[in-house]
């Protein structure tokens, strides 16, 4: 492997929790829910993972208010993840806007350089996060870890959606052009179920509202790829573009790593938990930063042995990657 070309940092774009370090938060809040097997392998910010836990081990006390879509609250902003308040507003700017700032970022992305990751590869990734191990904990926690770039099994669905970097990185490659087969393929490759789709149109029949969300949680899935395709980021972009709902904050937020970022999401499911996920993105390089789930309502932690309450607007968890590189070895550093 060229090390000199392997070895650089891509960008800090790439989401990838820590199969250690994660299992036991997530294990304790994903048990109580009997839920399946907590994810392993890249892809921090999963919606299962975070509002799946979420749901798991926090009960909704209260809603303060029916309408959803209106943003976090109000022109103090949103607390970010420990208490910082946001950098501006929170409320959420129109559809459009978060559409057109999606087609210049699927632009600006499309033209970085394409990494060439060797089958014998390790991807590095250095993240920092908050309330995702435990969720009663705000405290940032950063760490690094090491995946096999290819990893039999982690493919052809052998741990169900948990796929391997390659797996990853090949299907970004091939997404095609057009942006409704994006959307089908990304409900395919992160099916609801978590289990390989029996249908190669997974959703077909639901209403606009779930595929609304299924699409751009699948898309949010995709583009914390590691190592990610730009040309399949580009498209990835694109298509989130076109989902009915789309909305952007107003102005930037802060990520757990305290970085300004854009905060796209949809609006969620009224009748699930009050929780808004959002997928965050520099605000001057497009690329991909992290995740966040953020209450819309009031919650409070129950059944866990521990005791957390989060009012409307609170960053309930928040992941941001640091770095990533291909290197030689498990354990080597770029």
């Amino acid at each position: 492997m060229d090390e000199m070309s392997k070895l650089r940092e891509w960008r800090a774009d790439a989401p990838a929790p820590d199969r250690e370090r994660l299992a036991p938060g997530r294990r304790r809040l994903l048990d109580a829910a009997g839920a399946r097997k907590s994810r392993r392998l890249p892809v921090l910010g999963d919606w299962r993972v975070v509002s799946g836990a979420v749901a798991a081990g926090v009960t909704a006390v209260a809603l303060l208010s029916t309408n959803l879509g209106g943003g976090t609250g109000g022109s103090e902003g949103t607390p970010a993840a420990g208490g910082d308040a946001h950098v501006t507003t929170a409320s959420p700017g129109p559809p459009s806007r978060a559409s057109e700032l999606l087609q210049k970022a699927a632009v600006v992305v499309a033209a970085d350089p394409v990494p060439e990751p060797e089958e014998g590869d390790w991807v590095y990734v250095r993240e920092v996060s908050v309330g995702v191990t435990d969720p009663a904990d705000d405290s940032p926690a950063t760490a690094e870890d090491w995946y096999r770039y290819a990893d039999p099994e982690f493919e052809n669905w052998n741990e169900g959606d948990d796929h391997s970097p390659r797996e990853g990185f090949e299907y970004l490659a091939a997404l095609p052009e057009d942006t409704d087969a994006v959307l089908q393929k990304a409900r395919w490759f992160y099916p609801q179920s978590g289990g390989r789709p029996g249908s190669e149109n997974p959703g077909a029949g639901r209403s606009d509202a779930e595929l609304a969300e299924w699409n751009f949680s699948s898309l949010r899935l995709l583009a914390g790829t590691t190592p990610t395709h730009p040309v399949g980021q580009s498209r990835v972009y694109e298509a989130m573009a076109t989902i009915p709902g789309l909305r952007v904050e107003d102005g930037t937020v802060k990520d757990a790593a305290g970085r300004r970022a854009l905060a796209f999401s949809v609006e969620p499911d009224p009748d699930g938990m009050p929780v808004r996920d959002e997928v965050l993105i520099d605000p001057t390089t497009y690329t991909y930063l992290g995740t966040r789930s953020v209450a819309t309502g009031e919650l409070g932690l129950q059944g866990t042995g521990d005791e957390k309450e989060w009012k409307k607007g609170d960053i309930v968890t928040s992941t941001a990657v640091l770095s990533t590189a291909l290197v030689d070895d498990e354990g080597q550093r770029p």
